[in-house]
């Protein structure tokens, strides 16, 4: 049998996802750039998160569909960003 992937929280600390929609911006990603900040909650839903990598993922896809080395159809500054934001938030799965 396989080893099984941990299960995604079923929330985030609104200081990760800022931080994770941080990284995103620096990399480029638009959406994620005019996304809104998180405050006054300390907390929120893990969905918040994965339509964040999801939109920025897609985002960077399209951007790099011309690019010549890829990794997951992305260049490879935007795949890290996309991985250093998803482990900031403790998202696995998106």
């Amino acid at each position: 049998m396989g080893a099984r992937l941990a299960a995604n929280p079923t929330t985030i600390k609104a200081a990760a996802y800022n931080q994770a929609r941080s990284i995103l911006a620096k990399a480029g990603s638009d959406s994620a750039a005019k996304s809104h900040p998180v405050h006054g909650t300390g907390d929120v839903p893990v969905r918040y998160g994965t339509s964040l990598l999801a939109g920025s993922r897609d985002e960077f896809r399209s951007k790099d569909r011309n690019v010549p080395d890829k990794k997951s159809g992305m260049s490879p500054a935007h795949y890290q960003a996309i991985h250093d934001a998803a482990r900031t938030m403790g998202i696995d799965r998106w």
